[in-house]
């Protein structure tokens, strides 16, 4: 082997720890994007491949009861391939062995070897339900404790019970797919049916596809228009629709939009590692300068010299790949199997993503080619002179006089600095100013050092602000439901009875009696174009802060005028207050006025509020409602569930038909749950940042340890013991690690406008004002204090084990 190839072997091999921190920044880069363009892969192929097996209905038809000639009229109908009718009733349940009643909506199956619609899979035990048995989804095990062969206790409608043996575990990815506030399922025959008190031969569900445009969101709308109105006319009343694409997730555009932020954090990883990489590199070149020189002295061409280095680099970036491309795709299906599990769809199991695969062999061997290519060029175009005349911990390898006198003018102010200082009565250590020069005399490699903190700081921040920003915004939203008990009923009662009632109780400070209402909104040809579901309090509610974007809130002498959640203007972008609109309630078309917009999440449909004096005129429910909400002493979630428990058990004892009493903060809890996953993402995104960061931290320190040993041994010749030199070391880490932290604060800023935009259009499809929090620049600060301390320890301790003897010999 030629003597310039040993060399690189020896360099790759003599200093380790180097090689080493190399290897880690060319690694950390490509496992990242390795991992996010893997799952990006995995999710995006599997999430509608998965969902498009379980044949989800592209119309479902709610309807208050129909028989089998309704259903059979439905396929029969033009355009569709096939239609499945269920019974879904909603029961509050609990297993044997616990006294906490939950809500679930129990799915009867007229006969589960022939259902070909929202298929079930299989999770564990029976796949099938006989008379008396029953089926849990996947998601019941979040809720319920139960293991196969115990039973579930139902609360029927008269406040009897009913026991059902589960005989296994499935799970549904259409039904309720994207709606995290859905209750849990469980899956009966519909032989069970009379047990429930409920008729065994009439459905209220019906779930239809179509024999073509299964994709086309449209034509689907067109479809579900064209059977309603066809039922309608036979004299079966649809409640409500639900539209969706037999490939599409419903939830796609979310996961997409969170993937693409993911996949930007992941280039901006590479990006920082290859500075990283630059750092490195250009360092290894300073400290090889006699050696380049002793080469070109007995021969060497600079051609040679390049090549040199470069094979140096590539063998880097291959021992990367090594350890980085199964990392990667190891890391790539854990968050792709991570976010499946709580997003609630199937991955169609491990496998190499050769996208993925190329992507990181690309960036693993160009990225360091690129980064190195400046240095390397540099380093082969020195002179022999240069090269054995460079002074290693001298400044910027010779700079020009401008930069030397630039230098000195630092010193200089330093030192007049101090000296000002020092005249009021305040004392710097020496070490400490000498940590403070040593921080600037490599700028170059500072302002790398500094721009990978930076970055992975800001991130981390905006990542902290994202995530207050969406509570934020959930807890206005929560405002519209300002209740601390929600109380539902089976039937119509007057409120005036219900309010004396509730009020019995100490705690109860106020009753407030809802009405809930469905619209569809039409189109000038008259089809439908959106439903609405209408909330109607009354117009005096003090339980309602709405967000307001225009107009006016309601008032009691409101008729045939409505409030709408902004998420109409998809549909009439120009609609403003004043305008009318066409609406079809009870099969009756009318033309009603808009008098305000009002901000909601777009993703849960178009809203609307009318005031309860005219919907009970609607309705024919004067006086009377069968949904309350409750306002107590206390508002906390603890206090809340108390007093659900205790109003649920009280009104049962009255003879009230209770269907459901729940804490007004459960359902908001559990949006927020949702909305921490996504967090949870950006939030290992920003880890890595940070991890980068403190590479190459450690690493410019490890540099200037090397570089400096001469000084090193200066020090320690004077009287510098072992503690005195960590501290200097370590203060000089302290010094870049609060500059870094400066500057993201900064940074950090237009980080958090450009999550929190991209990330509220994607889950709420409106914009949202910014909020910031100081609990995310108090974690970084600490972290990046703690980041700069590890980073500084060992080159350090490093230095401090060096005899005086060593560091003055040191070549």
């Amino acid at each position: 082997m030629r003597p310039r190839w040993r060399k690189v072997l020896h360099d790759l091999w003599d200093n380790k720890s180097r090689t080493l921190l190399v290897v880690l920044s060319i690694a950390v880069g490509v496992f990242s994007i390795g991992v996010i363009a893997g799952a990006y892969q995995i999710i995006g192929n599997d999430m509608g491949v998965s969902y498009a097996a379980n044949n989800p209905s592209n119309i479902e038809l709610r309807m208050a009861n129909f028989d089998q000639d309704v259903l059979d009229n439905i396929r029969n109908m033009r355009g569709i391939a096939d239609a499945e009718a269920r019974r879904v009733i909603n029961f509050r349940a609990r297993t044997t062995h616990s006294d906490a009643w939950i809500s679930l909506d129990v799915i009867a199956f007229k006969n589960f070897k022939e259902n070909k619609i929202n298929l079930l899979k299989p999770v564990m035990g029976a796949s099938e339900a006989k008379k008396d048995e029953i089926l849990l989804d996947k998601r019941a095990l979040e809720k319920f404790d139960f293991e196969i062969g115990e039973y579930i206790i139902l609360e029927l409608s008269d406040g009897t019970t009913k026991q059902l043996k589960i005989v296994g575990v499935v799970q549904d990815s259409s039904s309720s797919a994207g709606d995290f506030l859905a209750p849990s399922l469980g899956f009966i025959s519909m032989k069970t049916m009379p047990t429930l008190h409920q008729p065994e031969d009439l459905f209220n569900r019906a779930y239809v596809t179509l024999s073509e445009g299964v994709d086309d969101l449209d034509y689907i709308h067109e479809a579900g228009a064209d059977i309603k109105d066809k039922l309608e006319r036979n004299g079966t009343d649809v409640i409500r629709t639900r539209f969706s694409e037999k490939n599409k997730y419903p939830l796609a555009d979310i996961i997409n939009a969170v993937l693409g932020i993911l996949m930007a954090l992941g280039i901006l990883i590479v990006f920082l590692s290859s500075s990283l990489i630059a750092n490195t590199l250009d360092a290894l070149l300073s400290q090889h300068l006699r050696h380049i020189g002793v080469i070109k002295l007995v021969g060497g061409r600079g051609r040679q010299v390049f090549a040199m280095y470069v094979t140096l680099i590539m063998a880097f970036s291959f021992l990367a790949l090594l350890v980085a491309i199964p990392a990667g795709g190891w890391g790539a299906y854990r968050l792709a199997e991570f976010m499946a599990e709580k997003l609630r769809f199937n991955l169609l199991g491990y496998r190499i993503v050769p996208l993925a695969f190329v992507i990181q062999v690309v960036i693993g061997l160009l990225v360091p080619l690129i980064a190195g290519v400046t240095p390397v060029i540099n380093g082969s175009r020195i002179t022999v002179l240069r090269a054995l005349s460079g002074d290693i911990a001298g400044d910027e390898n010779k700079p020009h006089k401008h930069e030397q006198e630039r230098i000195s003018w630092f010193d200089w102010m330093l030192v007049r600095l101090t000296n000002i200082l020092a005249r009021r009565g305040i004392h710097f250590p020496r070490p400490f100013i000498i940590s403070i020069r040593n921080t600037f005399r490599r700028r170059g490699r500072l302002m790398l050092t500094l721009f990978t903190l930076t970055m992975g700081g800001a991130i981390f921040i905006a990542v902290f602000n994202v995530r207050i920003t969406l509570h934020d915004y959930m807890n206005d939203i929560g405002k519209y439901f300002r209740a601390d008990v929600t109380l539902d009923f089976d039937k119509p009662y007057r409120i005036r009875e219900v309010e004396q009632f509730a009020l019995q109780n100490p705690d109860v400070v106020s009753v407030e009696g809802w009405q809930f209402l469905s619209f569809e909104l039409l189109n000038p040809d008259g089809t439908v174009a959106e439903n609405i579901n209408v909330f109607a309090p009354p117009s005096d509610s003090k339980l309602i802060e709405p967000i307001m974007v225009a107009g006016r809130w309601m008032r009691s002498t409101d008729v045939r005028k409505l409030l709408l959640s902004e998420k109409v203007l998809d549909t009439y972008p120009s609609l403003k207050p004043g305008d009318p609109i066409l609406l079809k309630i009870n099969g009756h078309e009318e033309t009603w006025e808009v008098i305000g917009l009002f901000k909601f999440v777009g993703q849960e449909g178009v809203f609307a509020y009318i005031p309860l004096e005219y919907a009970a005129q609607i309705t024919n429910l004067p006086n009377r409602s069968s949904s309350f909400r409750v306002v107590t002493m206390q508002h906390d979630r603890t206090s809340q569930d108390l007093m659900a428990e205790k109003l649920d058990r009280f009104f049962r004892d009255e003879g009230f038909k209770v269907r459901k009493a729940e804490s007004g903060l459960a359902s908001l809890d559990s949006a927020l749950e949702s909305l921490d996953i996504l967090v949870a993402f950006l939030l290992i995104m920003a880890v890595l940042t940070a991890i980068v960061g403190a590479m190459g931290l450690t690493g410019t320190m490890g540099m200037n340890v090397l570089e400096r040993t001469r000084e090193i041994g200066i020090m320690r010749a004077i009287g510098a013991d072992d503690r005195a030199v960590m501290r200097t070391i370590i203060a000089e880490g302290f010094v870049i690690g609060t500059l870094s932290f400066i500057l993201a604060i900064g940074v950090s800023i237009p980080f958090t406008y450009g999550l929190s935009y991209i990330v509220s259009l994607a889950v709420f499809e409106t914009p949202i004002d910014v909020v910031f929090t100081f609990l995310g620049y108090a974690i970084w600060f600490g972290l990046v204090l703690l980041l700069s301390v590890i980073g500084s320890i060992l080159p350090a301790r490093s230095a401090a084990r060096l005899t005086i003897r060593e560091v003055l010999a040191y070549e």
